[in-house]
Parts: C-alpha cells; structure tokens; sequence
C-alpha cells in the first residue's frame, strides 16, 4: 500500500476575473451618505459628518437591535429618499418658508448654509446646531413641530429667492434714479405747453434759473482761480528768467535798498520806542531786530514769533505787513550790527 502523504499541498485555485461594473450603474440616484449619529445627510465625497463629525460608516445597513429585531421596540424610520427630499423642499416652498426669518435667530437666510428637516421646517445650519447642543435631551426635536429623532440636509433653494429679491432692489433703485434723472426734462415739456398750476410753474422757473445762475457762479469762480494761477505762475517765470540773464540784479537791489533801511532806522529812533511790543519788556536789555517796516522787536521775541507763526509768510506783529529784519547794536544811538 501506498502511504499518504500529508505534507501535499491542495492544488492551486485559479484567480478569478474581477468583473468592472461602472459605478454609475451601482448607485445612480444617491449622491449623498447619512450620519446614523446624527441623521445629517452628507456629500459622497466626505469623509466626515458636517455637523456631529462623526466618521462615514462603512456599511450602510441599520444595525437593528435584538430588542429592535424580536419586535419588541419599533424600528427607527428609514433613510428619506432623494424624491422625498425634494417633496420636503416643495412644501417649504409652498409656505413660503424661505422668504420669511429663520425661526430660530430671526433674521433672513440671505445665502448663509441653510438644513431643512424631514418636517419640511428649515432653518440656519449654525442655528440648528446650537439650538442641538444646547437641548440637553438625547432626542433630537424640531423647534417648531416637535417631531423626534428627525432627518436633515443642506438645501439651497433659499438662495435662489434671496437673489431675486436682491436683483428686485437693485432695479428698483436703478429705475428710481433714471426717472428722477428724466423727471424734470418731463415737466419742462409740459410746462412750456402751459398746462399745470401756474403757481407751480413758476416756482419750477424760478428754481431752474437759481440753478443756472449757480452753475455760472461756479464757472466763473473757476476760471478765476485759473487765471490766478496763471498769473502767479507768469511771475514766478519771470523772475527765474531775471535771475538766469542779469545776475547783477540782486547786487544792485541790496544797495538801493540800504536808504530804505536808513530810513526805516530813523522812524524808529523818532517813535522812541522803550518797549518791545511782544513781551512789554525794556528793549534795550537784549538784542534787537528791525523790521523794514520800522518797528523794533527783541531777537528772541521774534524768533518764538516767528515759529508759532502758522502763515506761510512772515507778518508783522504790529502792522501785519511782509517784513524783512537786520539785527541791531543794544547801545544807543542804534546802529545796524556787522
């Protein structure tokens, strides 16, 4: 007799075909997976739940207790289909559900991420939310109906109602603004064929001839501020082009004006002045300035002057006019120091 030989291994099984099957024939109308936590319908491609972000499960049956299988307990309702879903929505609708406030934190939808339940009741997402975590109860209970352990999903059919009122106001303003704008070419016409009351009609004339008179204003204010910069801009080229071709004027200027400050010395000294007129101090204790305009200040006085001075132009503290200063001798007679 033949021994057995125990240490044969079986033979081997051929690799069987994987047969593709297209995944649009598997499923072809649930685009959509549903949390068994929370009951929260989520996109295919989600890995986890949008509200209680509890992880896509792995199968998709209902696992039913042993209370739930024998009978005793009634079984959760099953998963609303995508028919079902949108026979929600088209009740929702029928209320007039998204033209109103969510009933929640009353205020409207606009395009903020809106749930609708299996009631057919719909509120904001983050409302929602809150309003479930702050219940206290493991049964889940709509805040208008009352119905437990509901179904929900996102829904965008309160955007498409927020957008026509949005587009209804922007033409409503665009329409106002056009017949405002061409109103009062309206009412020139019918009042040139002398219909209306005539009291009317005249204040209509009276106020579009303000208004002329008001545009001519401003166009001749304009064009006077023009023309003065035309003019300050002339001068300031003409004593560019002065300074370019005679560069000997300014020699000539400083020695005609040394009378000028001779005479403007000699004003001061017949005033007799004993006070400068900034501080009321004797003017012979510290050293002086004189103005070309023959008024006599300390240095120092002037200087303080001078920088809280917010005027682009130096004026005078006595007579307001454009000065030009040299320093003084503090020993009388005054003389003008080297």
């Amino acid at each position: 007799m033949r021994s057995l030989n125990l240490r044969m291994t079986p033979p081997r099984m051929k690799a069987m075909k994987k047969i593709d099957c297209p995944t649009n024939q598997i499923n072809e109308y649930r685009q959509v997976w549903v949390c068994d936590a929370c009951t929260y319908e989520n996109e295919i491609d989600a890995i986890r739940c949008g509200a209680c972000k509890s992880f896509k499960p792995n199968n998709r049956r209902l696992k039913l207790t042993l209370a739930q299988k024998k009978g005793l307990v009634a079984c959760p309702e099953p998963k609303l289909s995508i028919n079902q879903w949108e026979e929600c929505e088209f009740q929702a609708e029928e209320r007039g559900d998204p033209a109103y406030p969510c009933s929640i934190c009353r205020e409207p939808f606009g395009v903020l991420p809106k749930v609708i339940l299996s009631c057919s009741h719909m509120f904001h997402h983050n409302c929602l939310t809150s309003f479930e975590r702050f219940l206290r109860t493991n049964a889940r209970v709509c805040p208008l109906c009352r119905k437990q352990n509901y179904q929900k999903k996102l829904t965008k059919r309160g955007e498409l109602h927020y957008k026509k009122a949005c587009a209804i106001k922007m033409q409503a303003f665009v329409r106002g603004f056009l017949t405002r704008q061409h109103y009062p070419e309206l009412l020139n016409q019918y009042y040139k064929q002398g219909y209306g009351d005539p009291k009317r009609r005249a204040l209509f004339y009276a106020s579009k001839i303000s208004s002329i008179s008001s545009r001519i204003v401003r166009a001749m204010d304009s064009r006077a501020d023009s023309i003065d910069a035309l003019l300050a801009q002339f001068d300031q080229t003409v004593i560019l082009s002065r300074s370019v071709f005679n560069p000997t004027e300014a020699i000539d200027t400083k020695c005609q004006t040394s009378d000028k400050w001779a005479s403007a010395l000699l004003k001061a000294t017949t005033r007799e002045e004993n006070e400068c007129p900034i501080c009321i101090n004797a003017i012979d204790s510290k050293p002086m300035m004189l103005l070309n305009c023959s008024h006599v200040f300390h240095t120092d006085c002037l200087n303080a002057f001078e920088s809280f001075n917010i005027y682009e132009v130096h004026l005078c503290p006595v007579c307001r006019c454009n000065y030009e200063c040299r320093a003084l001798q503090c020993d009388k007679p005054w003389t003008f120091s080297m």
